[in-house]
C-alpha cells in the first residue's frame, strides 16, 4: 500500500482544473469522439452519434452519474466517468468508474489518478459505499496501485477480456456543493 501513497502524493503536485460535463456542455461531442475512438469503434454498428447520445446522461448538475474533464487553458486534455451499472448481469453492483481517458500528450504526469481520486472523494460524498471497474490490463495497472482489488475476468460485450476491480470507500460527508 506503501506504493498507493506515493502514487497519491506525487500527481498533487500536478495541478489541473477539473468540470463537470455539465458544467461545460459543449465539450461532449470532443469527449464523445475519444471515447469512440478509443473503445466505441470496437461495438459493431455504433457510431459517433451513438456516443454522443450514451454521454447526454451526464448533462446534469450535482448528482450522479458524473463526467469530470480535467483541462488546461480552456482545451480538455482528459475525463473520467463515475456511472451505473456499467455490467448489467451483476445488478448489486452499481456503482462504477469508466471512460478514464488522458490525451496522449498529457499521460504520463499522473493525471488519471488525479481524476479518479477526486471522482472517489465526490462518490464518498454522496454515499457511495464500492465502486467497480473493469480493465483490459490483468494486473489492474493503474488501478492496483491505487488500491483497487481484482474480482474476476470477464469478456466485455466487445469479445475483450476484462478484468473486474473493486474499491471499498468509507462513508464520510455530505454531497459536494
Amino acid at each position: 500500500m506503501a506504493g498507493s501513497r506515493n502514487a497519491v502524493a506525487q500527481y498533487r503536485e500536478y495541478s489541473m482544473p477539473f468540470i463537470t460535463l455539465s458544467q461545460a456542455p459543449h465539450l461532449l461531442p470532443d469527449v464523445a469522439r475519444w471515447y469512440f475512438d478509443t473503445w466505441g469503434h470496437r461495438t459493431p454498428g455504433a457510431t459517433l452519434e451513438d456516443e454522443q447520445q450514451r454521454l447526454e446522461v451526464f448533462l446534469h448538475d450535482n448528482e450522479l452519474p458524473m463526467l469530470l474533464i480535467a483541462m488546461q487553458d480552456d482545451v480538455p486534455v482528459a475525463a473520467a466517468q463515475l456511472k451505473f451499472h456499467e455490467r448489467t448481469e451483476r445488478p448489486e453492483r452499481l456503482h462504477w468508474l469508466g471512460g478514464v481517458f488522458v490525451h496522449e500528450a498529457h499521460r504520463g504526469q499522473d493525471l488519471a489518478a488525479r481524476l479518479i481520486e477526486t471522482l472517489m472523494a465526490r462518490a464518498k460524498g454522496y454515499g457511495v459505499r464500492e465502486v467497480f471497474l473493469q480493465t483490459e490490463r490483468d494486473d489492474g495497472g493503474l488501478y492496483a496501485r491505487l488500491g483497487w482489488e481484482p474480482l474476476e475476468r470477464q469478456t466485455h460485450r466487445t469479445g475483450v477480456p476484462v478484468r473486474v476491480m473493486r474499491r471499498v470507500l468509507p462513508l464520510t460527508g455530505k454531497p459536494p456543493a
